[in-house]
């Protein structure tokens, strides 16, 4: 063979080569999904737990603690969305529990994080390295809350709905401004908010320790 159709040859086989690696490095990335734990966390086939980036769900009871109202029903949605199907991982990195962070796509190429806040399973719990995912994450918030859907109807109208909140703006958590944690915001990090709703839509999440959120038996 002459040295040009050896070169030749040689990158034909090159290229057929690298498309056989891109073929099962965008293959790797579809993955069976064993159960949804709650509304936004997956365990995955190989054993791999999955936290779909940008949300939080009602949580469900532990440690002798109550669950929380539509913790159940947001399971059972985003069970129903993964039910029996592959699902495509695009993973940011891992949260503080070693899961892994990601946007999850199902085989219709739907964002499962952003059908989840659309359905008011879910609310936002921003990802503070893409403003992408929460800007789009957050439009769809405030549309299930002028929608009504899923919990916000409930949530909108406890009690708690019409009192002030504060939230610090590094972290988008809001709370109670009886909360211990409100007291050490930082004037310059401080936002105030007149009521849940206001809180809710402008993407901030509520503080773990001072959460308005119901019990799902009240």
């Amino acid at each position: 063979m002459n040295p040009k159709a050896w070169r030749f040859s040689a990158l034909l086989w090159l290229g057929a080569f690298l498309c056989l690696l891109a073929t099962r490095a965008w293959a790797a990335d579809w993955v069976q999904v064993r159960a949804a734990v709650d509304g936004d966390t997956l365990v995955l086939a190989s054993g791999q737990t999955v936290r779909l980036a940008g949300i939080d769900a009602p949580e469900l009871g532990h440690d002798g603690q109550p669950a929380q109202y539509y913790a159940a029903q947001s399971r059972a949605e985003l069970q129903r969305l993964v039910d029996g199907q592959m699902v495509r991982l695009q993973v940011l990195g891992r949260d503080r529990y070693g899961r892994m962070l990601a946007v999850v796509f199902g085989r219709d190429g739907a964002m499962l994080n952003e059908r989840m806040v659309a359905l008011g399973a879910v609310f936002v719990f921003p990802h503070k390295d893409d403003e992408a995912l929460f800007d789009r994450l957050l439009s769809a918030q405030r549309l299930a809350m002028d929608r009504e859907l899923g919990f916000w109807p409930r949530i909108l109208r406890l009690p708690a709905a019409s009192e002030r909140y504060v939230g610090t703006r590094s972290s988008r958590r809001f709370h109670r401004l009886s909360c211990p944690y409100a007291s050490r915001i930082s004037a310059r990090n401080r936002q105030y908010f007149a009521s849940l709703r206001s809180a809710f839509a402008a993407g901030y999440s509520p503080c773990r320790t001072c959460t308005p959120w119901p019990h799902s038996s009240r």
